[in-house]
This record gives structure tokens, C-alpha cells and sequence, in this order.
């Protein structure tokens, strides 16, 4: 009997033990394979009806050259008044229909950006790093439409399955990488902790631990601090009362 309380305060004593050590923030290098992202999810908030509508960009130029035509003197003497009505009527509704605009506007990065942010639902942002050197290092996020890595935009890729990755390339022993994506409202429907992996060349597979996300169990320690203490308190008093139950056995021996 007195085998197997020692062997239950044992445990209990351990699990306590690696309670209060996740809890102080240390956790995250217990067992930490050689490739690891640490990342942040936020809610990225647009106001109602933020963005660009090229169907009234492409309007509104139209309007704006034909009243140019009309008041502008030179080209009145230049051009016949048959040609300037063939201009308004033709030729600028072709060039500034709703399709050519948007081709424009997506060719300008600025204004690209602007017609991306209306899309906008969440960002992931956070570390990437390796221990030993990886090839092909990739990280899949669903939803992900904008990525910067470093401090540079980069392009989001699709795999073959379908999923968004963002493609890290070659990594050396010890390096590591600051990445951010935005993502679209795909991301609000995925269970992020379980669809954001982390891989490499060679079947390489890399840990991700995530903050942020809702709907976990425990979610609510990330805002109430307070619980963090009763857990830890609780915890402590574990880790007391399972050392006190190893030591008891034995000063009774003497």
C-alpha cells in the first residue's frame, strides 16, 4: 500500500510540478522541436463599408473626362464636334468601364492594398525559428491574403490541396523569421490551432503554438488574470501537499 501512495504522490507531485512551470511562461521550450512558430491571433476590425468600389471609380472618371472634354477649349478647336461625341460616347465608356478600372487599380500596390483591407478579418503574427537548418520551410494559414515576412511583403502561395502557405524558403541553424499575414473571413470558421501547420523539406514537421484564438478550454485565464493565480495556487498546494507525502514515510523511518 505504501508502495503505491508514494508512487500517487509521485505524480501528483510531477504533474504539479509541470503545472506551475508552464504557468510561469517556460513552457514553450519543454520538449520544443528544432522547428517552431510561435504566433498571435487578433481580430483585424474594418468599418462598415470601408474599401474602394470600382464601379463607382469607373463612373466617376468617366464623368469627369467627358465634362472635360466639353469644357476644355483647346481640345474643342482641335478635335471635329463629331469625333468629340464618338470620344464621349464610345471610346471612354470602353476605356473606363468597371473592368479596366479594377485591372488598373490592382496594378498600383497602394491602391491594391486599400481594395485588400476591406477583406481583412484576422492577422496572425509572430516567430518562426530553427535549431538546425531547413529546407523548404512553409507555414499554412487558411484564409491568408496579405503576408509580410521580416518586414517585406511576400507573395501567399496555394498548394496543390487547396491551402494558403507562406513559403519561409531555406532557414539556417538558429535563424529565425518575423512574419504577419492577414486573412480573410476564412479564418473566422477555421479552428486555427489545428488547421496552422508548420513544415519543412523531408517530412519535416514543425510545432506551432498559438495565442489568441477563442474557444479553447481556459480561454478566459488569457483575460482574467486573477486565475491565473487560483490555478497556480492550487497547484502549489499540489505540489506541497504531494512533497510532504513523499517526506512523511520517511521521517517516520527515523
Amino acid at each position: 500500500m505504501r508502495f503505491w501512495h508514494i508512487l500517487f504522490s509521485l505524480g501528483l507531485t510531477l504533474a504539479a510540478g509541470m503545472g506551475l512551470f508552464v504557468l510561469s511562461g517556460k513552457g514553450r521550450a519543454l520538449l520544443a522541436p528544432s522547428l517552431q512558430a510561435e504566433l498571435v491571433v487578433q481580430n483585424f476590425l474594418v468599418p462598415p463599408g470601408f474599401g474602394l468600389d470600382p464601379d463607382r471609380v469607373a463612373g466617376f472618371m468617366a464623368a469627369e473626362l467627358k465634362q472635360r472634354l466639353e469644357d476644355d477649349v483647346a481640345i474643342r478647336m482641335t478635335l471635329k464636334p463629331d469625333v468629340i461625341k464618338k470620344v464621349k460616347e464610345i471610346v471612354l465608356p470602353r476605356l473606363m468601364n468597371v473592368v479596366a478600372v479594377q485591372s488598373m487599380m490592382r496594378d498600383i500596390p497602394e491602391l491594391s492594398a486599400i481594395l485588400d483591407i476591406g477583406a481583412f478579418r484576422r492577422t496572425v503574427s509572430g516567430t518562426v525559428r530553427s535549431t538546425s537548418a531547413m529546407q523548404d520551410v512553409a507555414l499554412t494559414v487558411p484564409g491568408a491574403l496579405l503576408a509580410v515576412v521580416d518586414g517585406a511583403k511576400v507573395k501567399i502561395t496555394t498548394t496543390s490541396t487547396g491551402l494558403k502557405a507562406l513559403e519561409l524558403g531555406s532557414m539556417a541553424a538558429g535563424q529565425s523569421h518575423e512574419v504577419t499575414l492577414w486573412l480573410d473571413d476564412g479564418a473566422l470558421h477555421a479552428d486555427l490551432g489545428r488547421s496552422v501547420k508548420l513544415g519543412a523539406a523531408e517530412g519535416v514537421r514543425g510545432r506551432v503554438l498559438l495565442w489568441g484564438d477563442q474557444d479553447w478550454f481556459g480561454a478566459d485565464m488569457e483575460a482574467l488574470r486573477w486565475t491565473r493565480w487560483l490555478v497556480g495556487g492550487v497547484l502549489a498546494g499540489v505540489l506541497l501537499f504531494g512533497l510532504a507525502s513523499l517526506l512523511l514515510p520517511f521521517r517516520r523511518r527515523t
